[in-house]
């Protein structure tokens, strides 16, 4: 089973988003899954001061490709958990995602802390944005620490100064994955699957602001073996989310 761990749906405007034409909706995901050779994704909206759960999860809800996960920020009400609780209770949404250099927060602070129990008690998964002030790897590993039933899927690996911190703190936080996004450099890739395993690495496109043509070539490159690859690109996201 191939998997994209980070896609996302909304609308996509500046400089960034340039060479796009329309808005990013579900066809347009199963489309691009469907040219790179993907079963499934983990789609979230985009980023925002308070993401559109809402129309994300309306709009995937049934869909079998795509998983949703709630980008919630911890400073809405009560936590954000209401908001969680009815992503996973109206839309069946398989997980959380945080964002703290968007939301401005810490991640190691107590601001994520009721939103994490939240995760923890529905049983869900945690994407954590990674690679810069409010979440660099140390900051996201002291919150896993504090969960370590919750698998925490830290984004970009620290990308793009932080990659060797992520695999050094994923060594000593088995509740952690690293995320391959935006990692551009074929020898990190190579290294966190020496260091940590295959089975710790998960593939991720964060399109449209990467791009999965891009990235499995980045894969590609950093020359791991079937199995391995196989791991990467789908398995081990699999066995997590329990699908």
């Amino acid at each position: 089973m191939r998997i994209d761990c980070e896609m996302h749906i909304g609308e996509f405007n500046g400089d960034l988003y340039s060479w796009l034409d329309k808005t990013i909706d579900p066809a347009a995901l199963e489309a691009m899954l469907d040219l790179h050779g993907f079963d499934m994704a983990l789609v979230m909206p985009s980023v925002a001061q308070y993401p559109d759960n809402d129309s994300v999860g309306k709009a995937i809800k049934g869909n079998p490709r795509l998983l949703g996960f709630a980008m919630i920020n911890p400073y809405g009400p009560g936590g954000g958990v209401p908001e969680l609780e009815r992503a996973v209770g109206e839309w069946d949404m398989k997980g959380l995602k945080l964002v703290p250099l968007r939301h401005g927060y810490d991640v190691d602070s107590s601001v994520p802390l009721r939103i994490m129990e939240c995760a923890e008690r529905l049983g869900l998964a945690v994407s954590i944005h990674s690679g810069a002030h409010y979440c660099l790897p140390w900051q996201i590993a002291a919150l896993a620490r504090k969960f370590p039933s919750v698998p925490v899927i830290m984004d970009h690996m620290g990308w793009r100064y932080y990659v060797e911190g992520a695999i050094d703190v994923a060594l000593s936080t088995p509740n952690i994955y690293l995320e391959t996004a935006l990692v551009s450099m074929p020898g990190y890739i190579r290294q966190a699957v020496d260091r940590l395993g295959a089975d710790r690495i998960i593939y991720g496109s964060d399109y449209p602001t990467g791009h999965p043509g891009s990235m499995l070539e980045i894969i590609k490159a950093a020359n791991l073996n079937s199995i391995e690859e196989s791991q990467v690109l789908g398995n081990n996201l699999a066995r997590i989310l329990k699908l």
